[in-house]
């Protein structure tokens, strides 16, 4: 599903020109630009599309996660509700403002669910994270309603969902804040990059200064003569990235449609087969960047990976993946159960995602590359045809 399936002579192009005009910071050096902001100009067609008042470029999705929290002001040991079925970055994030995750359960979706979520909200709890992972959107009704009801922000991870949406609306923007990512593994990649979205124009300053030292930026003063809002850090997307972006941006959305009706004749077929698709909150929303099947029993999955590869598939079993189950994230689990800035964190040891576990071994999945022409459908259809042949007729 890389974006670099997508990449042309307009990229090309549009890095040529920044790199041209030696304008490569995103701000500064008013007098020189003639109006030209290739960043603003990426974030600006990023609010368009998703109809969010605000959006902010940065340096990469891990650190569009970490903006997005010290934009809703969490401090040193509150407790941040996520998944356990993630990329690891969305918990490092939430690490990295030295507060403390606490894990809920999954649901049939694979995404968090929302009934474990609210058994475990607590009175230092300040934020939900849901995860909206592998192409498919989370239950975003329930998670707003339980942000409402408990008044605590919704921070929406769509990294792995770039152009996904929900219900008609475009995930990262139904939370308080939403997060993409553009590394070389997205639909939409400018090498390394991130967005923020959000509504509220105090999230949206919060964030802007902190990711750049704190700078209140301004096109009325050159750069260094700005006002400061005190401490922050350099997540800033540079004027290179912002050019790639814009071009990635339209040519990602028409690539979705390619793609979306690949995964259709492939889960038509599985279906045929008798495989169990993941069930999903929005089936028109989702990104087909992967393919998830549900089997009866672990067994079966297991068979159904080895008979499917065998014949030239891809698939694996999600609870062995290590990038995105946090029971094999050794560090994590070392941080449980001790005392954290004036908080305990609870145990991450496997045992305590058991029932997590127990759906994610039943769980296979492959990854669908952006651009599939008819001989590599074809292909992936073999490979689930052979797997549940094996699977299932036994």
């Amino acid at each position: 599903m890389a974006g670099t399936e997508i990449f042309g002579t307009e990229e090309i192009r549009a890095v040529t020109d920044v790199i041209e005009r030696r304008m490569i910071h995103r701000y500064g050096s008013h007098h020189l630009r003639n109006g030209i902001y290739r960043v603003e100009e990426f974030e600006n067609r990023a609010k368009k599309i998703t109809g969010s008042r605000y959006a902010l470029g940065v340096a990469n999705g891990t650190a569009a996660l970490i903006v997005a929290l010290k934009g809703i002001g969490i401090q040193p040991g509150d407790e941040i509700i996520t998944t356990p079925f993630s990329f690891i970055a969305t918990v490092e994030a939430i690490v990295a403002c030295n507060a403390v995750p606490v894990l809920g359960e999954i649901d049939g979706t694979l995404g968090l669910d929302a009934d474990s979520v609210e058994r475990l909200i607590s009175g230092r709890t300040r934020a939900i994270m849901p995860v909206h992972m592998f192409g498919a959107a989370a239950d975003m009704d329930r998670f707003t309603d339980l942000g409402k009801k408990y008044n605590l922000p919704v921070i929406e991870d769509a990294c792995e969902v770039v152009g996904g949406t929900y219900k008609g609306r475009y995930l990262g923007s139904l939370g308080t804040c939403g997060t993409w990512s553009f590394d070389p593994n997205k639909t939409l990649t400018v090498g390394e990059g991130g967005i923020v979205l959000t509504d509220s124009e105090d999230v949206y300053f919060k964030m802007d200064c902190y990711h750049d030292h704190g700078h209140i930026h301004s096109k009325e003063h050159d750069r260094g003569a700005e006002g400061k809002s005190g401490l922050g850090v350099n997540y800033r997307l540079s004027e290179v990235q912002g050019a790639l972006g814009i071009v990635a941006l339209e040519k990602m959305l028409s690539a979705l449609g390619m793609l979306r009706a690949a995964k259709k004749k492939i889960l038509k077929a599985a279906l045929d087969a008798g495989l169990k698709p993941r069930p999903v909150h929005d089936e028109e929303g989702d990104t087909a960047s992967h393919v998830v099947f549900i089997l009866p029993t672990a067994e079966k999955a297991k068979r159904f990976k080895a008979a499917a590869n065998h014949a030239g598939g891809s698939f694996g079993i999600i609870a062995d993946n290590t990038w995105h189950y946090a029971k094999h994230w050794k560090a994590l689990e070392e941080m449980g159960e001790k005392d954290y800035f004036g908080n305990r964190t609870p145990s991450y040891s496997p045992a305590s995602m058991a029932k997590s576990d127990a759906m994610l071994s039943c769980a296979v999945m492959a990854g669908l590359n952006t651009c599939m022409d008819d001989s590599a459908v074809e292909k992936m259809i073999e490979a689930v045809r052979a797997g549940a042949q094996a699977a299932l007729q036994r």
